[in-house]
């Protein structure tokens, strides 16, 4: 998710006879957002998003999920699985808006589940809960031309988006993903310009 830092415009005042110094102008600040979404009918289907803010340490999210269904002794069921990470600090990520590449292991937590349908109601078992890594690695190429969006916020603070669609590849909890067809991601680059009080 990209983060919007706010930051209040304050315009200088002066009396007849009193002059207000003026603050040192505030510098700009710029926060780089890859996202990738991965589809696979085999291997599951993975979300991954990458936040490098201003300051402070890059952060990746990972979703990763996998269901199973059909008909066992004439019951219909499915059996789940669920792996997340969240604000995961990664150290291998580079990013321009031609392309961008992550490196990482990642700590996750999984959870699985079995449910059944019985009388057109879903019954499931208590959900089975354990915790994992895996290397997660991931390729971003820009496919297209960067787009520019400029936002004025409602205190005054300037927002300069600009935005690619790309091709990704990668891998993650031991499926791979190389089909352009069942992928997609984006790069953004979001500047910030205070005004100088």
């Amino acid at each position: 998710m990209i983060r919007l830092r706010t930051i209040l415009t304050v315009g200088a005042t002066a009396a007849a006879t009193v002059a207000l110094a003026a603050a040192p102008a505030q510098a700009d600040t710029v926060d780089r957002h890859a996202h990738a979404h991965f589809d696979s009918n085999g291997g599951g289907s993975m979300y991954v998003d990458v936040t490098r803010p201003a300051t402070g340490a890059t952060l990746v999210d990972v979703e990763w999920q996998k269901s199973a269904c059909g008909l066992t002794d004439g019951v219909y069921a499915c059996d789940s699985v669920y792996r997340t990470a969240y604000d995961v600090p990664v150290t291998r990520f580079t990013f321009a808006l031609t392309g961008a590449r992550l490196t990482a292991t990642v700590p996750y937590r999984e959870t699985r589940r079995h449910c059944e349908i019985v009388n057109e109601d879903e019954v499931c078992d208590e959900p089975q809960e354990s915790t994992g890594t895996t290397d997660l690695q991931v390729t971003w190429t820009a496919s297209g031309e960067p787009t520019r969006e400029r936002r004025t916020g409602e205190d005054g603070t300037v927002y300069v988006t600009t935005s690619v669609n790309t091709t990704v590849a990668g891998s993650g909890f031991g499926s791979a993903y190389d089909d352009p067809a069942s992928s997609f991601g984006q790069l953004a680059r979001v500047r910030t310009v205070p005004p100088a009080a």
